[in-house]
C-alpha cells in the first residue's frame, strides 16, 4: 500500500504542496506541462509535486 505522500512515478516520499516548495521549485512548477491545462491558482490550491521527478498530482483529495 502506497502512502499518500509517496510519488506514484518514482516512489520518493515527500510530495509537496505549493506552500512547501522553495522559490526555485515554484519556478520549475510554473513551467511543467500541466500549467497549460490548469490555472496557477487551482494548481496552488489542490495539486502536489514530487521534487525528484516533477510528477504533478492533480488529486484534490489526498485522503483515501
Amino acid at each position: 500500500m502506497r502512502a499518500a505522500q509517496t510519488c506514484p512515478r518514482c516512489d520518493k516520499r515527500g510530495m509537496k504542496s505549493w506552500s512547501e516548495l522553495t522559490d526555485e521549485e515554484r519556478e520549475v512548477v510554473k513551467r511543467l506541462p500541466l500549467s497549460a491545462k490548469y490555472s496557477l491558482e487551482e494548481r496552488q490550491a489542490t495539486h502536489r509535486w514530487c521534487t525528484r521527478c516533477w510528477y504533478e498530482s492533480v488529486e484534490s483529495d489526498t485522503t483515501a
